[in-house]
């Protein structure tokens, strides 16, 4: 079946009836360079002077063990009526192949001239073979897609009918369908076009050799009806929990952003210790007693592996208390509609979809709603909601402060003795589990609900910062600037590193602050700062120049006679010093408080690795239990408990193994999106207005490289992943988190240039290049040759 692609495609051209195949003809390199001229002639006569296109046709472009695809040139819009252009396009192709060129050829066809879509078709999908049909397309150009330049992706399962897909993707389906009937032996590769008239043409078809070659699917057919089945019934479950059995939607990245603290495939007591921790209760109990809406309910569900946001509770929980249920259930319809018309939106609630504090863009914002069926009264009513809610939080941040910090302080207490306790007592599995279970409600008490309210007061604080831009008080530039002054745990990890590098303090006393970070906060399996190896003299150089920025900006504050302006117009009962106390104290706070509580987390989690290693159980093997798991263990008897854990490990280990496989949207917002699976490219959240230009280093599966001087790229931004700011990086990149998450606060603070939450599509060109262009200014990422 291994043909070159002419006779590819001349094997199908007669046999394919739900597609088409434009007009071949071949030149050999032989028949070309004995006659140019004449060749070249021929094929002007041809194609009677309409637009063609020259591909390569080598033979050494497709095979069962290798594929060459992309490698070779194609000339497209070459004007047959032009002698000279035709020779040009076809020698171009020929010196593509690097080789001795008189066995092989080159094939012409019509330029298709009215191709609406395109891009490439997979019949199953690379990355563990699984059983998808993976659609690569764009609107915008018929080689977009196969140059690698981009596009959209479309997953579908393979039992998955052609009826479900909307146009023109149901006609593409059945018709790569019907060359699998054809072809039936071997994965396939595709490339297609769809014109104005919705007709499929097929401009290539070839043996999908890295599919051939891989490894074998790991799930059977019947564990993938399993899982799929298993993911529609889980969302369906949230559905009729949440009072919307139609369809509700939920996000990966809005809100609390699970996708950047725990990833899109977490292990179940990552989850878990997420849950419990901060999505259960807590992200509640710390906004309401700001002005926020009581919501009852959890905020986060689990579909497959991947942790999901329900946005209907993030929309009730973002909105002021005193509005009535009636315009509360309105501004729920409306939220819902425009987040449907822009996805992309999805990790931007705050500032694109919800109206959740009062600044300079609100009026603005809220001019919309006249279009939407809102009257004048109901906008009123809504800003003075959020007046009086953001007036409230600013004026009172003082008293609250004081309050959250003394809780923190119990749960600093609370923590070292429980850290005593647990050293100095004999290790027994109850006592272990006791140590474990008192401190995760030690945090759930004094620490998370605390640091909720305080995120939720540094986003204000964002939103004003940025709204001052807007309204013309101050540039973007000196709002970045008062953001490096601002500082925060962050801006001391980086001095103190610099101080260990530097001799002036020890490796004990830098781990007695900082040994209890781990790259991955929730994950067991992670080692902590305190056990790893830092190269401590890479990168040093480019960050104590980045220090001394620093230092020169720490006095440098906002203009106070433009702040007064700027209060008289917002009308907030706040002079200019507590106003600017309240922006630069409550990004600080946001920091410090979760710097706090994930230091009895960490404990919780040494103590957990220690119960685990005393039974004889990895760490990893440890990853897989919940948090129920372990609490029911508490109650039975001491030598049960390891059988009880292996059990849990084995049962949900195996369905952690299935549900790994599916692919999953970033929205849902229908059970049908769960098999047939869109996804687009995100919009990222760009920090500052720099460019930069650098190479790249990914640190998905090492974080030991050198960063330095480079643009770091990764998947999740879990704050244990700020030792990267230590090191003098030029930009940053991640491909989950928003635009108030934590790197975005970090990288503004540092004045780095960023892209925060570039989405699946993005993230992996990035990684698959050498160099690329961080535009910050113009909101692009630019490849370079």
């Amino acid at each position: 079946m291994f043909y070159t692609k002419a006779d590819m495609l001349r094997f199908l051209s007669d046999k394919v009836t739900l597609s088409r195949i434009e007009h071949i003809m071949t030149l050999s390199g032989n028949e070309y360079y004995k006659d140019m001229d004449k060749a070249a002639g021929e094929v002007c006569k041809e194609f009677a002077g309409g637009l063609v296109v020259v591909r390569s046709s080598s033979s050494m472009e497709d095979g069962e063990k290798n594929s060459n695809a992309g490698h070779f040139d194609s000339v497209l819009n070459v004007d047959s009526s032009d002698l000279d252009s035709v020779k040009s396009a076809i020698e171009r192709v020929f010196a593509s192949y690097d080789s001795d060129v008189n066995d092989e050829e080159v094939l012409i066809q019509n330029q298709v001239k009215d191709a609406v879509i395109s891009g490439v078709l997979f019949t199953r999908d690379i990355k563990g073979n699984r059983p998808y049909y993976v659609i690569n397309y764009d609107d915008k150009s018929t080689d977009t897609v196969t140059a690698g330049l981009g596009g959209r992706i479309l997953y579908v399962w393979h039992e998955c009918e052609s009826t479900r897909l909307k146009a023109p993707f149901d006609s593409l389906l059945t018709a790569a369908r019907e060359i699998e009937d054809i072809l039936p032996d071997y994965p396939l590769d595709i490339e297609w076009a769809v014109d104005s008239k919705g007709e499929v043409i097929i401009f290539q078809t070839r043996p999908f050799a890295a599919a051939i070659n891989g490894e074998p699917g790991k799930l059977s057919d019947d564990e993938w009806k399993q899982a799929i089945t298993g993911a529609v019934k889980s969302y369906e479950s949230v559905c009729n929990e949440l009072g919307e059995p139609a369809g509700t939607m939920l996000s990966d990245m809005a809100f609390w952003n699970p996708a950047e603290m725990i990833g899109t495939n977490p292990h179940p007591l990552d989850y878990s210790l997420y849950r419990e921790i901060i999505t259960k209760h807590a992200f509640n109990q710390g906004l309401n007693y700001i002005g926020y809406r009581e919501v009852d309910g959890e905020l986060m569900y689990k579909i497959g592996n991947k942790p999901y946001i329900s946005l209907k509770q993030s929309f009730l929980c973002l909105t002021p208390d005193d509005l009535e249920n009636r315009l509360v259930r309105k501004l729920m319809k409306y939220y819902n509609k425009k987040l449907l018309e822009d996805r992309t939106a999805h990790d931007k609630i705050e500032f694109e979809i919800v109206f959740s504090n009062y600044d300079f863009t609100t009026e603005e914002k809220l001019a919309v709603l006249r279009d939407e069926g809102f009257t004048e009264e109901e906008i009123d009513d809504i800003r003075d909601a959020l007046f009086n809610l953001t007036n409230n939080a600013i004026c009172n941040f003082k008293l609250n402060r004081m309050k959250d910090l003394r809780a923190l302080n119990g749960l600093r207490v609370h923590r070292e003795n429980t850290r005593n306790n647990w050293i100095m007592s004999e290790r027994t599995c109850h006592t272990s589990i006791g140590y474990f279970v008192e401190l995760i409600e030690s945090i759930k008490q004094y620490g998370t609900p605390k640091f909720a309210r305080q995120a939720r007061l540094a986003f204000i604080s964002k939103a004003l910062c940025r709204s001052f831009v807007s309204a013309g008080y101050f540039t973007s530039g000196e709002i970045d600037d008062f953001m490096m002054s601002i500082y925060t745990v962050a801006a001391e990890y980086d001095a103190d590193f610099q101080d260990l590098v530097d001799g002036r303090i020890t490796r004990v006393e830098f781990d007695e602050r900082y040994g209890h970070l781990r790259s991955g906060t929730y994950d067991i399996t992670c080692d902590t700062y305190e056990k790893r190896e830092f190269d401590m003299n890479k990168g040093s150089a480019n960050a104590r120049k980045q220090r001394q920025r620093l230092e020169t900006l720490k006095h440098n504050p906002l203009n106070v006679l433009t702040i007064i302006d700027a209060l008289d117009k917002l009308g907030f009962y706040v002079d200019a010093t507590e106003f600017v106390e309240f922006l630069k104290e409550s990004m600080e706070e946001r920091e410090y408080f979760k710097f706090e509580f994930t230091k009895s987390l960490s404990l919780a989690l040494d103590i957990l690795a220690d119960l685990g290693e005393y039974l004889g159980l990895t760490r990893e093997e440890m990853s897989y239990l919940t948090f129920n798991d372990i609490v029911k263990c508490a109650n039975i008897p001491e030598e049960d408990i390891a059988a009880s854990f292996k059990a849990d490990i084995d049962k949900n280990r195996s369905e952690y193994r299935t549900y790994s496989e599916l692919v999953l949207p970033d929205v849902i917002a229908d059970k049908t999106e769960l098999d047939v699976v869109h996804i687009v490219q995100a919009r990222p959240n760009f920090i500052t207005s720099d460019v930069v230009t650098g190479e790249v280093v990914c640190l998905e599966d090492d974080n030991t490289q050198d960063v330095a001087g480079k643009i770091v790229v990764i998947q999740k931004a879990d704050p244990g992943f700020d030792w990267i700011f230590a090191k003098g990086i030029k930009g940053f990149i991640t491909k989950y988190g928003g635009v108030a998450s934590h790197m975005a606060i970090r990288c503004a603070e540092f004045n780095i240039p960023a892209a925060i939450g570039c989405g699946d599509v993005i993230y992996n060109r990035v990684c698959s290049q050498d160099r690329i262009i961080l535009d910050c200014r113009k909101g692009k990422i630019e490849m370079v040759d």
